[in-house]
Formats: structure tokens, sequence, C-alpha cells
């Protein structure tokens, strides 16, 4: 009986166990192709890669036109507006209690009405929305080889490049065709792993476009000192990270010109095509002779920072700040970053200078600082209706903060980002509108524009209820003026002698 029983146990596992190893075939075919898939469109990428990189060396090796430089822009000088103390009017005194003596004359009512704010709907500035960050040529694959680690310290972070071990790339000249010859040698799949790692860089670090690109010049100059090949290796990885770069040559130096969607302040330029390229080495020669080679689908460098890069830690001391209404925080912030923001540019959109507020107050807070700095503030305004609450935000940044002019401290105008505010001892009126209109956005929920009139920032905040005071119309929507440099003014309140007619609203994300 039991060997009947093993017999038809085995018969019936027949069925099953050829249905396992068909199945585990199955999967072993599918692996299969697909790894040789992937393989294809690896040869794929790479053989595209090789045969554009081919295209703009040989495009190189064309005679270099000359360009005439362009001195930087500045900002227009402006009138600066001083702070102004808001004081409550003096109660009316009470009438006295007439005597029945005689009868007293009836008073004249003043034919006058009550001040109503008067809807403004006003020249409206917009700048693009953070853009996302350009994609390489191709998708790269590295051969796993062994290979030689660059390391930086990029304001406290440790960032690493690979180079290959037998790199020693060396420009026999600035003329075309060493030029070319150079790019094309780079354009070899041993170098894959620097591209590879250059943009695993930019993501681990969450660089924007500048400080991806002052990374790769540190790194770069650390390989090759500060030369000609150090130019170029920038130069390249930026043009494989999908950026829309130039080269150009002014007396025997080799330069990387880098297009930008903002008119970058401070930096001289060349234009190309109607493009304004910008010379970030601080080039001062009157010409250039320029490489007009290009790529499909580059693009030009984002002044927004829609996520901030990750530095190391190094918190400064902490910094009690308090409001005239009792209202205290203390916060610390990282010095990394504060340098970091040192060395940013000063941008704007299409020549309106007004726009180069708009990148400031768009940068987040860092998580340190809005997890030492949020939690007071919002214990603060907790169960508080909208208005209350941005009243409260509103004193704190007019009373806790002391007011400088730029020109006094920096010597020039100098905008802060939120961070900045909090660290340096002195600010001025478009630093606290930046600062003031994070906090609402963040605390708060509601949207923000910032208020623009000649030698003055101020900001609006859009309430969910029909709030008084003196108000905008922007998108059918009233937004409340709220002017951090009115001191001791509440919301609805417009600094004396700005006129709302003429003030113009600059949107915020």
């Amino acid at each position: 009986m039991r060997k009947t029983a093993l017999f038809l146990s085995l018969i019936l596992a027949l069925p099953i166990a050829a249905q396992m190893d068909s199945f585990e075939a199955f999967k072993q075919q599918q692996a299969k192709e697909f790894n040789q898939f992937k393989q294809n469109q690896e040869e794929e990428y790479n053989a595209f890669r090789k045969r554009v990189n081919e295209e703009y060396a040989e495009f190189m090796r064309r005679a270099w036109k000359e360009f005439p430089a362009h001195e930087a822009e500045v900002p227009k000088e402006e009138k600066s507006i001083e702070p102004v103390i808001y004081e409550e009017p003096a109660p009316a005194p009470q009438p006295q209690k007439p005597q029945p003596v005689a009868p007293l004359p009836v008073p004249q009512q003043s034919l006058e009405p009550a001040p109503v704010p008067i809807a403004v709907k006003p020249t409206v500035i917009v700048i693009p929305q953070p853009a996302p960050e350009p994609e390489p040529i191709a998708p790269v694959k590295p051969k796993e080889e062994d290979f030689k680690r660059v390391s930086i310290s990029y304001y406290g972070a440790l960032v690493t490049l690979g180079f290959p071990k037998d790199d020693h790339l060396q420009l026999k000249g600035t003329d075309e065709n060493s030029i070319a010859d150079a790019w094309q040698t780079l354009s070899d799949s041993k170098y894959d792993i620097t591209v590879k790692t250059a943009l695993d860089a930019r993501k681990g670090n969450t660089l924007c476009d500048w400080a991806y690109m002052n990374m790769l010049g540190k790194v770069c100059e650390k390989q090759y000192g500060k030369s000609n090949e150090a130019t170029l290796v920038q130069a390249f990885l930026m043009v494989q990270s999908g950026y829309r770069i130039r080269l150009g040559v002014s007396e025997g130096k080799l330069q990387m010109l880098v297009a930008s969607l903002y008119d970058i302040y401070g930096y001289r330029f060349y234009k190309l095509d109607g493009t304004k390229f910008y010379v970030v080495s601080g080039d001062k020669n009157s010409k250039m002779h320029i490489c007009e080679s290009k790529y499909e689908k580059e693009h030009s460098l984002s002044m927004q920072i829609a996520k901030l890069p990750k530095l190391a830690g190094e918190p400064t001391p902490k910094r009690t700040l308090s409001s005239k209404k009792g209202v205290t925080a203390s916060v610390s912030v990282n010095k990394n970053l504060i340098d970091f923001f040192d060395t940013y540019p000063q941008a704007c959109y299409k020549g309106d200078a007004t726009t180069r507020w708009a990148a400031y107050a768009n940068t987040p807070l860092d998580k340190s600082v809005q997890n030492a700095l949020y939690p007071p503030l919002k214990k603060t305004i907790e169960g508080m209706n909208e208005r209350q609450a941005v009243e409260i935000l509103l004193n704190w940044v007019q009373t806790a903060f002391e007011y400088r002019l730029d020109d006094n401290v920096w010597g020039q105008d100098r905008a802060f980002f939120a961070q900045e505010t909090l660290y340096y001892p002195y600010c001025d009126c478009e630093d606290r509108a930046i600062l003031f209109s994070r906090l609402v956005r963040d605390l708060v929920g509601l949207d923000v524009v910032l208020l623009y009139y000649p030698g003055h920032l101020a900001a609006a905040v859009g309430f969910s209820n029909d709030e008084k005071g003196d108000y905008l119309t922007y998108k059918n929507r009233k937004y409340i003026v709220c002017d951090p440099t009115y001191i001791n003014a509440g919301v609805g309140r417009t600094m004396p002698n700005m006129n709302n007619q003429e003030a113009q609203v600059i949107a915020l994300k």
C-alpha cells in the first residue's frame, strides 16, 4: 500500500516539476533578454554621445569668431527709504456733560466720509517657475573599472569625482585643433566615470545650477591646477550635464562662458545670437574668440534655488530675537550656507531689476532653522485667526531686527535670502519683506506677493476672508498691504508717501 502511494505521488509530481523547470527556464530567458536589451540601450546611448561629441569637436576645428565684451550690469541705484514708526492716533477727548444752563448749538457734522480703501489693479511681475535640472546628453553607464578619486570640501561637504587612472589630459595649445583634439580625448568612454560621478554629486548634494558649476570648477582645479585643462574639463562636464556652454580664448587663456535664463549682475558677458553668455572666471579682456558650436536640448542656467544644497553643518551661536509684543525666538544658522549665499550673484529676469527679489523670497529656509524658529512662532499664533497670526509675524519682523541701509553697511545694494536676515545684525526693507513673505507662507499657509514702490519693498497677503485695510487686486483677489518696515503698523496700513496706485506686484510661488 505504501509503495503504491509513493508511486502515485511520484507520477503526480512529474508535471509539477516539469512546470517548475519550465518556469525557471522562462525566467532565465526573460532575464537574458532584459540584460541584452539593457546592454543594447547602453551601447546606443554611448554611440549617440560619442557621435554628438565628435560632431561638436569637428565644429570646433573651424575658425572661432571674435566678439566684443559687454561690461557687467548692475542694478539701477535708487533713493533708499528710511523706516517709519506708526503711532496710534490719540483718542478723541470725551465731550463734557452738557450743563442745563443754556442749550448748546448743534455741531456741524463733517461731510467728508471715512477713507475707504480703493481696489488697485497694479502692474504684475511674474518670473518663471524654477526649471528642472538639465538632463545629460544621454544616460551614462561607465564600465566597472578602477578609477582615481578626487575629493574636495565644498562648503564643508565632501564631494568626490572619479577620473581615469591614466588621466594625462594636456592641451598642446589654445588653437582650434588642439582644443578639438582634447575634447575628443574627453569623449572617450574612460571619462564616463567622471561624467557619472559629477551627475551623482549634483543629485546627492541637491546642488542648484550655480552651485553645481562652481563645484565642478573646484574639483577640476584640484585635478589639473589653475590651467586651461581645468577650464576645458569643467566646460565638458557642464555640456555633458545638459547646460548651454560656449568656449572662448582670450590672450592664450581658455574661458568658459555660460548662458543664463536671468541677467546676472556683476559679470561681463558676450552676446551670441542675441543670448548673453557670462564669463564666470572674471576675465577682463575687451574681446574674445569664441566657438559657437552647440548641442541640442542644451539648457541655460537657472538662478532660482528650488532646494537648498546639502552642505556640512556649522551652526552659528544662537541669536535671540524678540518683538515689542513679547514674541521671542532663538535661532542658529548654518555658516556654510551663509558663506555659499555670499557668493550668489543677484540676477533679474528679462532686464527687470525688480524681479531679482523673487528668487530670494522663493528660496526655502534650511530645515535646521525651521526646526528651531518655527515651533515658538507656531505656539504663539496657535488658535488665532489669520489676521491675528499675520499681525504677530508682521510685528516680529518689524521690531525684532535692527534696520540699517545697505549703503551704510555694504557700500552697495545687497539683498538677503531669508536665512541671511536671521544671521546678519542689520537688514533693510527688502530683507524684511522677503523674510516676512517666507514666514507667512510657511506658518499661516497664505499666499503672499511682494509690493515694489520706487525705493521701497513691502508685501501683501491674500487672506481667506474679506479683511479690511489697504489692498491691491491680483488674479481677481484682494491682497492686503503688510509693510515690515512701517514699524508697529498693523495689517492693511500703507507706509506714508507710498502710493499703491504706483506699486508693482511681484508674484511668488
